[in-house]
């Protein structure tokens, strides 16, 4: 009977210290994965020449496809890093686009349309004459 006190009392005993141990042993073990080094990055960012358009429709549930909407230019890079291996390693992201990018985008876009003869002219509209005063 005693011993199965001790045991009881033990196991209590090691049952609390792991419960207050876990969590620093959790951040001890996150603070060591930030400080691991990835590997070196042989070729930063560079664009590579996609571009893709985005827009939230969630947030506006009886939008059509007929209305205007919000939409957000984004731009793909790659990089290049080589692991602690040895190992090269290409890495791909999108991100929103630069002012001049989107300028650059639509700068290509209306140029299409204008060697394809795509871009329709605006008629000139007819000018009423001014209303007159009847005194």
């Amino acid at each position: 009977m005693v011993e199965a006190l001790w045991i009881v009392l033990v196991l209590i005993v090691v049952a609390i210290t792991a419960i207050v141990v876990f969590p620093f042993v959790v951040t001890r073990m996150e603070v060591q994965k930030k400080t691991i080094p990835q590997g070196v990055v042989k070729h930063d960012w560079l664009p590579t020449g996609r571009i893709d358009f985005t827009t939230r429709v969630e947030d506006v549930p009886d939008q059509s496809k007929d209305k205007p909407g919000d939409f957000k230019l984004l731009v793909e890079e790659r990089r290049i890093v080589e692991s602690l291996a040895g190992n090269e390693n290409l890495e791909i992201q999108w991100r929103l686009a630069t002012l001049s990018e989107a300028k650059a985008v639509v700068t290509q876009y209306h140029k299409y349309l204008s060697e394809n003869s795509l871009i329709k002219s605006i008629p000139e509209f007819v000018s009423l004459p001014a209303p007159r005063l009847v005194s």
